[in-house]
C-alpha cells in the first residue's frame, strides 16, 4: 500500500521572481547545478508521486549572498523579503500541503531580527532556513550573536543548508561543490557553533540539519570534543574529567548533537542510514526529499524502508510525527 504520510522538510523552491533577479546578478546555479524550472505545480505532481503529505518549503544555497558579486545596497534584504512573502502566500493558497522557512538576510544584524520578526509573526512560517555560511562567515560567527539570541527567545526551528565552502575551504574541484563539499560544509557550521560556544548560550533553538547532518554521524565523537575546547574559554576540568573518566565518552558534546534533529534527504544506502540511526534517537529523523532539485530523489526515498531499520512506530516518527511535534501548528491541516 503506498503511504501518504510523509512532511518533507527538505523541499525547495525557484520562484520566477527570485531566480530572475539571481540570473540578473550573474549567479546561474546552486551549488553548481543549474536552476531547474519550477512553479507550485510542480512540487505538488512531486508530492503526489512520492507520498508526500505536506513540505515545508525553503530557498536553496546560495540563497541571497553572493561571494565575489556586486549587487544594490539592500538586495539581499529584499530578495529575503520577497522570497518569504512569495512561501506564505503560497502557503495561504495551499494551507493543507505547505508550510515554509524564512529566509534571512544574516549579514546585516539589524535586517535578520526584523525579517525574522516579520516572517514568524506576521507570515506565520515554521521556521528559518540558515546557510552553512555567509561569505565565508559561518554561523557561530559573532557577527550572528544577537540573531541567535533572538532566536533562542523564540525557541525558534534552524534548518540549516549547506552552501558552497568559504573561500578558504573551497578546493576548487571540476565538478559541482554538491556531490561533496555539501555535506561537509554541514559538518564545519555545526563545529563551529560548539567551538563559538553558540550552542551553550542559546539551549532552545532547534536545528534540523539537513543530509543526515552531513559527516557528523561518523564524526560525532571528533565534532563532540570540540565542547572542551571552545574558543576563549578554559577547559571545563571537571566536566571532562566526569565525561570521560566515567561515562567514557564526550557526553556533553554529543548530546548537543543528538538533540538536533536530522532530515534524510539524499542519505542513500544503508552504510549511510544504519549510522545515521545508530546515532540519532529515533525521536529526531525527519523526511527530507530535496525536491525540487535532487533527480535521485524519488530513488532515495523508495529505498528509506529498504536501506533503514524504518518499522512500525520508528517509520511514523521519520514520516511524520516528530515534525508534528516540532510544528504543532501544522497539525490541523495536516489531518484535514
Amino acid at each position: 500500500m503506498k503511504r501518504t504520510k510523509k512532511i518533507d522538510v527538505h523541499h525547495h523552491i525557484f520562484p520566477k521572481n527570485y531566480v530572475d533577479a539571481l540570473m540578473n546578478a550573474g549567479v546561474k546555479n546552486t551549488l553548481g547545478v543549474d536552476f531547474p524550472k519550477w512553479t507550485p505545480e510542480t512540487s505538488l505532481k512531486l508530492m503526489d508521486k512520492n507520498g508526500i503529505k505536506m513540505a515545508i518549503l525553503s530557498i536553496t544555497a546560495p540563497g541571497v549572498y553572493f561571494p565575489d558579486i556586486k549587487f544594490p545596497l539592500g538586495f539581499s534584504e529584499e530578495l529575503s523579503r520577497m522570497t518569504n512573502e512569495t512561501i506564505a502566500e503560497i502557503k495561504t493558497k495551499y494551507p493543507e500541503r505547505f508550510g515554509g522557512f524564512a529566509t534571512i538576510p544574516l549579514l546585516n544584524p539589524d535586517a535578520s531580527i526584523e525579517e525574522l520578526n516579520y516572517a514568524l509573526d506576521k507570515l506565520h512560517l515554521e521556521g528559518v532556513c540558515l546557510m552553512t555560511n555567509y561569505n565565508g562567515k559561518y554561523l557561530g560567527n559573532e557577527l550572528f550573536e544577537p540573531f541567535f539570541k533572538e532566536l533562542n527567545r523564540k525557541k525558534a526551528v534552524v534548518y540549516i543548508h549547506p552552501t558552497d565552502p568559504g573561500e578558504q575551504f573551497n578546493p576548487g574541484l571540476d565538478f559541482p561543490n554538491a556531490l561533496i563539499e555539501a555535506p561537509f560544509d554541514t559538518s564545519r557550521t555545526v563545529a563551529n557553533l560548539m567551538y563559538s560556544g553558540t550552542l551553550d548560550r542559546y539551549p532552545d533553538i532547534k536545528y534540523i540539519l539537513s543530509h543526515g547532518g552531513g559527516t557528523l554521524p561518523f564524526l560525532a565523537w571528533r565534532v563532540a570534543m570540540i565542547e572542551y575546547a571552545q574558543k576563549d574559554k578554559k577547559p571545563p576540568v571537571l566536566r571532562s574529567l566526569y565525561d570521560f573518566l566515567i561515562k567514557g565518552k564526550p557526553e556533553k558534546g554529543l548530546q548537543h548533537l543528538r538533540k538536533m534533529y536530522f532530515d534524510t534527504a539524499l542519505v542513500s544506502g544503508e552504510y549511510a542510514l544504519r549510522p545515521l540511526q545508530m546515532f540519532a534517537p529515533p525521536e529526531h529523523i525527519v523526511y527530507g526529499s530535496d525536491f525540487c532539485v535532487a533527480k535521485m530523489a524519488p530513488v532515495i526515498t523508495k529505498n528509506l524502508t529498504k536501506n533503514g531499520d524504518f518499522k512500525d512506530e520508528n517509520l511514523d516518527n521519520m514520516e511524520y510525527k516528530n515534525c508534528l511535534r516540532l510544528f504543532p501548528s501544522m497539525e490541523q491541516h495536516y489531518f484535514d
